[in-house]
């Protein structure tokens, strides 16, 4: 079982020193439903989608707790992506707006 697990870094206010993508202050979904939507890809980092935006997870420590961030879909696998705008889960504006 996948367990979200957030990190600080990640949130509002930014964190003098840290480095790291803010998490947008709302999102329509919860952290770890998207999690376990997610799709995982060929360098096991996790996939997800919500709002037009794209988040990554990594596993962290222990094994199977994870933590997400937001990302530009130039980082998301050209597969996912592409699965996902044939789905209609987003569109061409949602990845221009974030590439």
């Amino acid at each position: 079982m996948m367990i979200y697990q957030g990190n600080p870094k990640h949130k509002h206010p930014l964190q003098p020193g840290r480095r790291g993508s803010l998490c947008p202050k709302s999102i329509s979904i919860q952290p770890q439903k998207l999690l376990e939507q997610s799709i995982l890809g060929s360098d096991g980092k996790r996939y997800a989608t919500c709002d037009g935006r794209c988040f990554c997870a990594q596993e962290g420590v222990p094994p199977d707790h994870w933590h997400g961030y937001p990302v530009g879909w130039r980082e998301v696998p050209e597969n996912i992506w592409r699965e996902w705008k044939a789905n209609g889960k987003i569109t061409r504006r949602d990845l221009s707006q974030y590439w």
